[in-house]
């Protein structure tokens, strides 16, 4: 969240008469006579409205509006100090003197902050986990978008648990996971008060899980839900856990943690993964029903996840390996008639050319020659580079199978004999 301003403006105080209220109403009162009362009012009152006259056409003259100061507008750039650099700072919050208006930085560290009203203003900018910068005497031509900085970017320095954030982002975005590792670990446990601490948490548990070790992942992620329960990482967590049981086969247990993440976080962005993972829980556990039941409501819930279109697949899959051919058939050409252009959760290939080979090698188990060397064909003209997982060709073996089945179960042609 980002910090608020407070403007209190002082109050000035009014100086104190130097004459006690019994002088001032003695005064007053010799005043009273030397000249008639009736006087007193007439001449002030035609003296101040010609006065206020002269001044209201002088400013009508002019072109001028005392009450509605002209206003102009301020554009520039914020970016953050590295270790290397600088780099755009998205987010950091903008406001100025003399307007109620605020704004924040986009990705590339712009703002433009209008309605400003004329004159020499104060610029204020606030970020979380940055040294708060207020910039004297930025003067606002109205009518005008002023640039700040002449178009040189405005520099917010870090505070020290930002820096080690900074560094550690650093190297864990080279894959550098033992010193980012490392530099987490210091954050965590120098500043555990930062902002940055339930980051660092996360990202502990998280290079463990990538890098195998499953059990200490798992605790470090426990230990953020039980630190930083209101932390923005929660459901990562969560989910991290039920990874963490799920890669040590412990499925059960998965189960439990993903419903968890689909039970306490329902806007998170992990429910639709959440629901998919649950499903193959159930496949490895070989509970089948279960299975085609939870990669249903994949399918019902999120149909635009890209879990979606595996999820149908794997249906057909699953009856494919209980031998239920005819179910198998009809569940893999709904992926292709469904999902035609879908593509395997984070790769690029094409998930219909395996449903293809499936629904060739479906009618083969049913000793329907020709219909799976109709599909096998359509892998070869339609997907010519189409891979299995382990990029192997699925053309190459489609051709096979064509050749296999003409060798062995379709006759040859009879040659016309004339």
């Amino acid at each position: 969240m980002f910090s608020q301003v407070n403007n209190s403006s002082k109050k000035e105080n009014g100086r104190n008469s130097v004459n006690s209220p019994n002088k001032v109403n003695k005064k007053t009162k010799e005043f009273k006579k030397k000249l008639p009362i009736s006087t007193i009012p007439t001449i002030s009152s035609k003296l101040f409205l010609s006065f206020l006259f002269l001044i209201i056409f002088a400013l009508l003259l002019n072109g001028c509006n005392a009450f509605n100061p002209k206003n102009g507008s301020l554009e520039g750039e914020v970016h953050r100090e590295t270790s290397y650099s600088t780099a755009p700072l998205e987010g950091a919050l903008i406001s100025i003197s003399g307007s109620a208006n605020t704004t924040t930085t986009d990705q590339k560290g712009y703002f433009l902050l209008s309605d400003i009203p004329a004159g020499k203003r104060t610029l204020t900018i606030i970020k979380e986990g940055y040294i708060t910068l207020k910039l004297l005497n930025v003067y606002i031509e109205p009518d005008i978008i002023n640039e700040i900085y002449f178009g040189e970017p405005i520099i917010l320095r870090p505070k020290e648990d930002t820096i080690l954030y900074d560094i550690a982002m650093d190297y864990l975005n080279q894959k550098d996971y033992q010193q980012a590792l490392y530099t987490f670990i210091e954050l965590r446990d120098t500043f555990p008060e930062s902002t940055w601490a339930d980051d660092a948490q996360y990202y502990i548990g998280n290079i463990y899980e990538i890098s195998g070790l499953y059990i200490s992942a798992r605790d470090e992620y426990s230990r953020l839900l039980l630190y930083y329960p209101d932390s923005i990482w929660a459901d990562d967590a969560r989910f991290g856990i039920g990874n963490c049981y799920y890669q040590t086969s412990d499925y059960y247990h998965a189960k439990i943690q993903y419903q968890t993440v689909i039970d306490n976080y329902p806007l998170s962005d992990l429910v639709s993964f959440a629901q998919y993972r649950i499903a193959w829980c159930d496949k490895r556990l070989n509970n089948n029903d279960n299975a085609i039941q939870a990669f249903q409501q994949v399918i019902m819930l999120y149909p635009q996840s890209a879990y979606a279109a595996p999820s149908q697949y794997f249906i057909a899959e699953i009856y494919y390996g209980l031998e239920d051919y005819n179910k198998a058939i009809n569940a893999f050409q709904e992926t292709v008639n469904n999902y035609p252009l879908a593509v395997w959760p984070g790769e690029k290939r094409l998930i219909a050319p395996a449903a293809y080979f499936y629904i060739g090698y479906c009618y083969e188990k049913k000793e329907m020659w020709q219909a799976a060397i109709d599909n096998y064909e359509i892998i070869i003209a339609q997907y010519p580079g189409s891979t299995w997982e382990d990029g192997k060709s699925i053309v190459l073996q489609a051709q096979n199978r064509i050749d296999y089945i003409r060798e062995h179960y379709l006759p040859p042609e009879e040659e016309n004999s004339e």
